[in-house]
């Protein structure tokens, strides 16, 4: 999805200015989520049945990024984690650049907001400095961080599962995807449509 940023100039004409890559949309986190597990036909993919990349998981050494994040991290990038050498706080943290929560995006559509306003010019200025400098993340940013950063602990809920001694069953690695999908739902449902 591209989201076109429009400045306004003063005698009204609309003017393209910028465009914002929005990758991680609402659509996007759904269909990762129905790819991972789709609840109309129970098919699912099978989450953690290998090694994973950069550094241990703190519930199972063998696997060293949880499988979620890494599956979110190769369908926003087309890479894996390990080509790339990121970890799961760096996945989160690209989902969010990548969504319309980023704060560049924000802090330009209020921009373009104050703009589109015809404020006094000194008031405008001082909006659009205050705009730039400001570095506060949004509690729905907040919030989507959160529920992402909650994939690990959801996925290895149930910790006598038999994963941890490399007996996962068919049932566990579907409540394993379901759970994970669960997930990546919530994080949707706070993006824009």
């Amino acid at each position: 999805m591209k989201s076109t940023i429009v400045s306004v100039y003063k005698q009204g004409m609309p003017t393209k200015t910028k465009t914002t890559d929005c990758v991680v949309t609402r659509k996007f986190l759904l269909n990762l989520a129905d790819d991972i597990y789709e609840p109309k036909t129970r098919k699912f993919l099978r989450l953690c049945n290998g090694t994973l990349q950069n550094g241990p998981d703190p519930k199972d050494a063998k696997r060293s990024m949880h499988c979620g994040l890494g599956e979110l991290y190769f369908a926003m990038t087309g890479r894996q984690p390990n080509q790339d050498r990121v970890n799961e706080d760096k996945v989160i943290d690209k989902a969010i650049e990548l969504s319309c929560l980023s704060p560049k995006v924000l802090r330009e559509k209020a921009i373009v907001a104050i703009e589109a306003l015809r404020l006094d010019s000194e008031l405008e200025h001082s909006l659009i400095s205050y705009l730039k400098d400001a570095n506060e993340i949004s509690a729905v940013e907040s919030e989507f961080r959160e529920i992402l950063s909650m994939i690990p602990d959801v996925n290895d809920e149930d910790l006598d599962d038999g994963c941890l001694d490399g007996t996962c069953s068919y049932e566990t690695y579907r409540n394993r995807s379901m759970r994970v999908a669960r997930q990546l739902r919530a994080a949707a449902k706070l993006l824009p449509e």
